[in-house]
């Protein structure tokens, strides 16, 4: 029997909002950081005879921000003209600066800009809120070639995506970019341009925390009802982790995590579980038997798995935290699903990747467990267990059973269809003989009617209450 899902990814609970947890916010360090250093920021070197506004106008900026220009140079009088030979740079967000917009590459499912239904293609600019649902995701690609993956019930606001052209000291046009991300809800993934001009490190906020990273890969996850604070966990590069409420830090290498504990100013990095033991491809599953099984992780507490239909893991249709090593597969149906998994220890830090990928066979029979019983008045009655799709319904959604009896293996001598009983379906009265039965399972939803053929070999009139026959699959 499968395990029990505890929930899909992060949805915010009304407890994690209450908490009034400690702000989180992250900077990147190391070579990351470095990349800007390919990039010139636009600068002046101060000469005899300049004044304020000479070097605010040279570097563009406004000469009544002069005061912000020394601080960020960390002059140490900002009423004075600085000494010759001084070079000032100018704050890149202190300049004029032109919109940028995501693009969004990928959707699955319901994904949704303002309450209105979207899919690939669409570019959004500053302000746009995009939401997935459940079984949803959506990929968006930033001007700068970073990718930020919304994973399934969340909620994402752009807040900030612009450029801000400026000259170098060569007089080339460099256009810095900034990003800055909302998450009301939810969680996302992110891979994060390293060479690239960039005013400041791409952002993402949440309702209790703040990080900022450049050049790495990384998850941000806000409180939800398992976890009662905020989350990051780095896979590339290193983050510098600020406690802005507390006015602590702590650096956070490739391979670590960090909880936010509302009650301690301290933050302490956790190394992230190791990746599950998993071969790079599964036995294949046949439904209806659908439940797929995994090695246990000691230390893991509980486990995520994210179901996706490409290798690069952009169509994202799950991702579930479950409380053992197993998944019921039977919902997703036939394919080939490219499995990612990831342990989550005793913190609620989910740790590295494993891959995988496992291919699930449809059901050899449409119906199972179909078989013909003799009605009250002497009419077969047609009757199964289950409809077995090769891709389930959404909900509780069920397909539309019709049947149409045949004489003849090459269905060319009717008998008649079958009629709408109270529970079941109600056959043409049938004299004793071997007959052909051509099921046909339809749906709004389904992309294309599903059929089968099932052989009946009926005993015509036995005056036995209660008497069936079971039917046999007849493949084509």
């Amino acid at each position: 029997m499968p395990q029990p899902h505890l929930s899909i990814l992060f949805q915010r609970s009304v407890l994690g909002l209450c908490l009034g947890l400690l702000p989180l916010a992250a900077s990147a360090a190391g070579p990351e950081a470095a990349a800007n250093s390919r990039f010139q920021q636009p600068s002046h070197v101060v000469r005899s005879g300049d004044s304020i506004q000479s070097i605010s106008k040279a570097i563009g900026v406004p000469a009544r921000q002069w005061e912000q220009v020394a601080i960020y140079n960390k002059l140490p009088d900002t009423r004075r003209t600085p000494p010759v030979g001084t070079t000032i740079r100018a704050p890149l967000q202190l300049l004029p600066h032109t919109p940028a917009t995501a693009h969004v590459v990928k959707t699955i499912g319901e994904v949704q800009v303002g309450g209105q239904p979207i899919h690939a293609g669409v570019r959004l600019g500053e302000q746009a809120s995009i939401r997935t649902n459940a079984n949803s995701s959506a990929v968006l690609q930033l001007e700068d070639g970073s990718r930020v993956q919304l994973m399934p019930n969340s909620v994402a606001q752009i807040v900030e995506n612009r450029h801000y052209p400026a000259r170098d000291d060569s007089g080339k046009v460099v256009n810095w970019f900034a990003s800055k991300l909302r998450l009301a809800q939810g969680a996302l993934e992110a891979a994060v341009q390293k060479i690239s001009p960039r005013a400041k490190p791409l952002e993402v906020e949440t309702t209790t925390s703040m990080i900022g990273v450049r050049g790495t890969r990384f998850r941000v996850a806000s409180a939800d009802q398992y976890v009662h604070a905020d989350r990051a966990e780095v896979l590339e590069g290193a983050v510098n982790n600020e406690n802005t409420w507390k006015d602590t830090a702590i650096l956070l290498q490739a391979g670590q995590g960090v909880v936010v504990d509302p009650n301690q100013g301290a933050m302490q990095a956790h190394t992230l579980l190791p990746a599950p033991a998993l071969q790079p491809v599964q036995e294949p599953l046949t439904l209806p038997n659908g439940v797929w099984t995994f090695p246990a992780q000691p230390d893991a507490s509980a486990y995520r798995v994210i179901v996706s239909g490409d290798a690069q893991y952009d169509t994202i249709y799950r991702s579930e935290l479950l409380s053992g090593p197993a998944m019921d597969m039977g919902a997703l149906g036939e394919g080939l699903w490219h499995l990612r998994v990831r342990s989550m220890d005793r913190h609620g830090l989910e740790g590295l990747d494993a891959d995988t990928q496992l291919r699930v066979n449809a059901a050899p029979n449409l119906l199972e467990k179909a078989s013909v019983y003799q009605g009250n008045d002497f009419r077969p009655v047609l009757r199964w267990s289950r409809v077995l799709l090769k891709k389930p319904l959404s909900g509780q959604q069920q397909a539309d059973i019709s049947v149409q009896v045949f004489r003849d293996a090459a269905l060319r001598q009717p008998v008649g269809a079958a009629v709408q009983g109270r529970q079941d379906l109600l056959l043409p009265l049938l004299a004793a003989g071997t007959y052909y039965l051509q099921i046909t399972a339809s749906h709004a939803q389904m992309p294309a009617p599903e059929q089968q053929t099932y052989v009946l070999n009926w005993a015509g009139n036995t005056r036995q209450i209660g008497y069936h026959a079971l039917l046999d699959y007849l493949p084509r």
